[in-house]
Order: structure tokens, then C-alpha cells, then sequence
């Protein structure tokens, strides 16, 4: 028998329980806390174009999820980080509508691990199949001109292939890691590095501690709320000084309250303290081996306090608890001089309409893209 399909109109709709079953193997950002959070607290919604439409496949007993895309529809394309503006871009030269479609990814939560997520001993393949699918009927029946899914997990090689065999344009850009290279220590991390990179980083990290500023990682569930309300205002203060007034920031106080409430066993805190005063903070995810950088800020300037506190005293965390992956964010020049690497990531674009999708092709090939060499197969 078939899967049958089911749209979700919110993250509230599956069960905490049945979701997470589903996302026992996925990023902790692919669980039902991280997307509840963005959804009930308005971070995503309507307003900010954003209608939830979670397809869930289950097999005649919907109690019992077989998998889940999370997906939304979308009237508007901008701040879709993937694909650095294509769409808005397709939709302003053309006139069609192209940013009005279906999208699976994190909200504003650029990095590469969106998945479809699957019951234990599922057939991923097949359900892979089956969802682009339903995906491809549901676009075309409600008169969508796009699906877009964005920074797809590189371990989620079924997704990859079933992408580029059912007519989706593959993109291609690059991001920075930390891979744990079997470090025994800090110092260890350190000696893959020329003399002269690592005199100047043992000189920034003395210059913190010269100032009498200690940096240490809190567990999140050791974190009280006041961190959580304290990281909301130093994103707030991040936020205004590289986007000015004008643009709403994309997260609120909201959201950051429903992560102490829900997600806080998924946070660590890298904490900088001068006299036993908070001068600066970043948040983490983690799970697994993988310990996700997420936002961070400082009430008072310090030089190099933003290297210490987002990727030296991690990669000591990481290291010392046998991390393997840490991914520092999105953007930000500073992280190849400080042994991140750079991997390739990937996103998908199928165009419906056959008029639109041949106007759109021919626009893409003017632009030198399409099926980006490299993409995965």
C-alpha cells in the first residue's frame, strides 16, 4: 500500500513525540521544539511569508508517521540564503511570479542540514520518491511556479538523488566547518597551522586573558533564563549594527524564551566574563557529534573577544568532548585563517509550467547556470 499524505497547517499538529521519532538521526534544528519555536512565536508565519505546510506520509494509521517533509508556501523569496537572491531575481526580470512556491528549509537558519525525516526501518528511498511527488502535485494544482529546497544535508544522500532525477536545477555554493582532525588538545589543533597563524592566535588569546576575561561553555540546561533574555538582546544589538533600524530582525524575545522552555537541553553558551560580569555570549546547538554555531554578541567592545568566544573556546569544547563537526554559521571572513574548511553545499529549484519553466531555463543559461557542474548526482 501507498503512502498517504497529510499537509500540516503547524508544527503543533504532529505530536513533540512522533516528530522526534521521525527526527532521531537529523540535526537538532530538523526537531519539533526548533521549529514550534519559530512558529508560535510569530518568528515565522503569514506576516513574514511563511504559511507552514508540513507534508506527512503515513501508511493508514496517522498515529504511526512513516516521514515528514517540513515545508512552507511562499509568497516572496527574499532572505531564501540558498539561492543568494535567484528567485527575487527570476520573479523582477520576468514578471512571473516565480517566488510564489513551496519551500522546504530552516528558517532563517542558514546552514546545511534540511532533510525529509523518516520512522526507524522506513524505505527512504521510496518515501523520498513519493514525497517530491506529492510536492511536484501540490505546486501544480495550487498554481505554484517553484519548489525550493534548501541547504540539504549531505547526509541525506537519498534527497540528493531523487532531486536531480525528478527535474530539480541544482545549485552549488560553499560554507566553512571545523572538522576534528583527531585532535588530542588545543595546542594539538594549533600545530596544523603555519608559525606565524599560530604566534597570532596565541597572541589574540593571551590579549583576552591579559584583560582578565574568562571564557567557559555553560550547558544549556545549567543556563538560567537570564542568558537566553541576555543572548535576544545581544542579537538584537548584532542585528542593528549591521542592519540598521529599518529591517525588523528576524528573531524575537518570543523565541528565545521558547528555547529556554522547550530546547534548552539542545543550547551550550560560550561565555565571556570580566569580574564576574557578562561582557559577551554565543549560542550553540548541539547533538551528536556536531555542535552548531548560532548568534552571538558583546555589551562591551573587545578586540579579538569574538574570535575567542565563537571559535577558540569551542573548538576547545569540541576537542575535549570528542566533537567532530562544528559549524560556525553562516558568512564571515575570519574562519579559513582559523582551520575551518570549505565544503560544498547545495540547493534545488524546480520550476512548474511549461512556458514558465522554458523562460526561466533560458534566463538561467544567459546567466551561466542551471545545473551547476558539481552538483550532486
Amino acid at each position: 500500500m501507498g503512502a498517504r499524505f497529510e499537509l500540516l497547517s503547524s508544527a503543533r499538529d504532529l505530536p513533540r513525540e512522533e516528530w522526534n521519532r521521525l527526527a532521531a538521526d537529523a540535526s537538532p534544528m530538523m526537531e519539533w521544539e526548533y521549529y514550534h519555536a519559530l512558529e508560535q512565536s510569530e518568528a515565522v508565519g503569514p506576516e513574514r511569508g511563511y504559511r507552514p505546510m508540513h507534508l506527512l506520509a503515513h501508511g493508514g494509521d496517522p498515529s504511526r508517521p512513516l516521514a515528514l517533509a517540513p515545508l512552507y508556501e511562499r509568497d516572496r523569496a527574499w532572505v531564501e540564503f540558498g539561492d543568494g537572491g535567484l528567485i527575487e531575481l527570476l520573479t523582477e526580470l520576468t514578471g512571473i511570479p516565480f517566488n510564489h512556491g513551496l519551500v522546504g528549509t530552516l528558517p532563517f537558519t542558514p546552514v546545511p542540514a534540511y532533510q525529509f525525516l523518516f520512522a526507524p526501518g522506513a524505505d527512504r528511498r521510496e518515501l523520498t520518491r513519493s514525497i517530491l511527488s506529492y510536492i511536484d502535485y501540490h505546486c501544480e494544482t495550487q498554481g505554484l511556479t517553484t519548489s525550493r529546497i534548501y541547504f540539504v544535508d549531505q547526509d541525506a544522500p537519498e534527497l540528493h538523488a531523487q532531486l536531480a532525477r525528478q527535474g530539480y536545477v541544482g545549485l552549488r555554493s560553499e560554507y566553512c566547518l571545523w572538522i576534528n582532525r583527531d585532535y588530542r588538545s588545543f595546542d594539538d589543533y594549533l600545530g596544523g597551522f603555519r608559525s606565524s597563524r599560530r604566534t597570532k592566535i596565541r597572541r589574540e588569546i593571551r590579549s583576552i586573558e591579559g584583560r582578565g576575561i574568562e571564557i567557559d561553555m555553560v550547558d544549556g540546561l545549567e543556563a538560567p533564563l537570564a542568558y537566553f533574555d541576555d543572548l535576544y538582546r545581544l542579537y538584537e544589538r548584532t542585528w542593528t549594527r549591521h542592519m540598521g533600524h529599518q529591517i525588523r530582525p528576524f528573531l524575537n524575545e518570543t523565541f528565545f524564551r521558547l528555547l529556554y522552555v522547550n530546547f534548552r537541553h539542545r543550547c551550550s553558551f560560550s561565555v565571556a566574563r570580566l569580574g564576574g560580569e557578562r561582557i559577551g555570549m554565543a549560542l550553540f546547538y548541539g547533538k551528536g557529534s556536531h555542535l552548531y554555531g548560532r548568534y552571538w554578541g558583546c555589551f562591551r567592545e573587545t578586540p579579538f573577544l569574538h574570535f575567542a568566544t565563537c571559535y577558540y573556546m569551542p573548538i576547545r569544547h569540541a576537542i575535549h568532548h570528542g566533537i567532530q563537526v562544528m559549524d560556525p554559521g553562516f558568512g564571515g571572513e575570519h574562519k579559513l585563517i582559523r582551520g575551518y574548511e570549505v565544503v560544498p553545499v547545495y540547493h534545488y529549484i524546480k520550476f512548474y509550467g511549461d512556458s514558465q519553466r522554458q523562460i526561466a531555463m533560458s534566463v538561467l543559461k544567459q546567466m551561466g547556470l542551471g545545473r551547476m557542474p558539481g552538483s550532486k548526482p
